[in-house]
């Protein structure tokens, strides 16, 4: 859920900044541990890791995903157009609107997949501040509010494939004891 979140953050303040996304800007090279520094040298983070076109900075305080051409070369590393600050401010906007959108999107009747999708795990009867409870085949099963997703297609989703969810339903009702007569 977190690189989730992580990437979904990069692609947010990509959408919110478009100075970071730069036309003519070369893509630069970044390597993990590189410095990053802001807009007026000040220190921003680290490279924490870099994949196809993506380059993760580790402010301290949180982690944005960040397309390498949001990026310039700095005479000690790299520089981006944000601040410390502001980044942590984007990042932490971002999540706070991913949640809300997974909140809203938590309501009675919602069918919940796994988390590739592939597999309907149930539909969604009710929930709280903390738990959903799903109907699986007849079965109620309270399920925490962050064992849920967003999905790129606006469904939702937990963070199990169906074979874990049908394990982990298993082994709670073989821990439940009988009821006692």
């Amino acid at each position: 859920m977190k690189n989730f979140l992580t990437l979904m953050t990069g692609a947010a303040l990509l959408a919110a900044t478009p100075a970071l996304a730069q036309d003519a800007a070369p893509t630069v090279e970044a390597e993990v541990g590189m410095m990053v520094y802001g807009p007026n040298g000040g220190e921003v983070g680290t490279v924490d890791s870099v994949s196809e076109g993506v380059v993760v900075v580790n402010t301290g305080t949180n982690k944005a995903a960040l397309a390498t051409n949001a990026f310039a070369k700095a005479e000690n590393g790299l520089s981006i157009m944000l601040t410390k600050v502001d980044l942590d401010a984007a990042v932490e906007k971002a999540a706070a609107d991913a949640k809300a959108k997974l909140i809203a999107s938590l309501t009675p009747g919602t069918e919940v997949k796994s988390i590739t999708g592939a597999a309907v795990i149930g539909t969604i009867q009710s929930k709280d501040d903390q738990y959903v409870v799903v109907d699986h085949d007849g079965q109620e099963v309270k399920l925490p509010v962050a064992s849920f997703m967003n999905q790129a297609d606006g469904g939702v989703a937990i963070a199990m494939t169906e074979a874990e969810f049908t394990a982990a339903v298993a082994g709670s009702q073989a821990a439940t004891p009988a009821p006692a007569q």
